[in-house]
Order: C-alpha cells, then sequence, then structure tokens
C-alpha cells in the first residue's frame, strides 16, 4: 500500500529511472574520489578540502548536465527520443531508423559532454574560490585582464603541469576513464 508521500511522488514524477540515478550516484562517487586524489597531488590542497572541491564541482556539472539534457531533448527527432528513452529505462536502443548511427553519434556526443565538463569544472572551481573568500573580486578582474591578454597570444588555454586547467583534465580523464571501464563491464556483463 502507498503512502500519502509515496502516491504524491508517483503522481507527480510517473515512472522513475531508479537505475540510472542509482548509476549516476555511483559514477558521481567515483568521480568525486578520482577526482580528489588529482586536486590534491596536482593543485596541493589538503585532502578534506579536495574532496570538497571535488564533489561541489562535480554535483554542479552533473546539475548543469541533466538540465541541458531535459532542455536539449525536446528538439531531438521522435526516433531518437525513443532511442534515449529505451536506453534509459530498459539500458537498450530500439530498432528504428536511427538505429545504425547511434554508435557514431554516442561517440560525438561522449567527445563534447567531455569538453563540457571539463570547461565548466574549470569555470566552476574558479567560481568556487570567489565565493569561498579565496579571490578577492580585484584579483579576479586583474586576472580577467591577464587571462584576455595571454588568451590573445596563445589563442588556448595554458596546460603547464602545475596548472589548474591541467589538472582538472587529467581528474576528468580519469573519472571519465573509470566510468567508461564501468559502463563497457556492464554492457559485456548482460551480454552474457
Amino acid at each position: 500500500m502507498l503512502t500519502h508521500w509515496g502516491l504524491w511522488i508517483f503522481m507527480n514524477f510517473g515512472v522513475l529511472p531508479l537505475r540510472a540515478i542509482a548509476f549516476q550516484g555511483l559514477f558521481l562517487l567515483i568521480a568525486i574520489a578520482l577526482e580528489a586524489i588529482v586536486y590534491f597531488r596536482q593543485l596541493g590542497f589538503d585532502y578534506k578540502t579536495s574532496v570538497r572541491y571535488a564533489a561541489s564541482v562535480n554535483l554542479f556539472s552533473t546539475f548543469i548536465g541533466w538540465l541541458l539534457f531535459f532542455n536539449l531533448q525536446a528538439f531531438l527527432p521522435q526516433p531518437l527520443k525513443e532511442q534515449l528513452i529505451s536506453y534509459f529505462f530498459f539500458e537498450r536502443f530500439f530498432i528504428n531508423p536511427w538505429a545504425p548511427s547511434i554508435a557514431p553519434l554516442l561517440a560525438l556526443s561522449g567527445l563534447i559532454v567531455f569538453m563540457g565538463v571539463f570547461l565548466l569544472e574549470l569555470k566552476s572551481l574558479d567560481l568556487l574560490d570567489l565565493l569561498l573568500g579565496k579571490i578577492k573580486t580585484e584579483d579576479a578582474v586583474l586576472s580577467k585582464e591577464d587571462f584576455r591578454t595571454s588568451r590573445l597570444r596563445q589563442q588556448g588555454i595554458v596546460f603547464k603541469s602545475n596548472s589548474r586547467a591541467y589538472a582538472v583534465l587529467v581528474a576528468n580523464a580519469y573519472s571519465f576513464s573509470a566510468i567508461l571501464f564501468l559502463l563497457i563491464i556492464r554492457s559485456v556483463e548482460k551480454l552474457r
């Protein structure tokens, strides 16, 4: 028998992809742990601070990612929407006209997501420092001016082995690789 709270959730949310939610939680825990280790080693934070930073930027990027996903999926063609729904709820793709071209779309979207999460986490680290008062607003304005002049010279992000951008890139590479490895193991296990 459903309680009043359970009935309210069922009536307002319909069917929830609980398996996708559980795996998102697992992936977040893995990403936070791996990225905290990289922040600890590369950026010189203590371990507690590196875990807090990793948790904050990962939760923020996940929230923004899901918001973007739900807003952008409204513009997809109906057969592609059906593929997304079938994957989230049933963990497989339905056979329709989009089925043969789903692998290149997944590879392209994976690359776009990786670069988007990298840039979002890099900027959210700066925002987190600003909110925590570790960077004063005057310093942020000066660093933006310095960044603009250096960007004009180099036209890109500088990746030094001790820079913040390099640490975020390596952290994301580790966490995305671990998550991809788990997804591959999971898909191989389902084939058995």
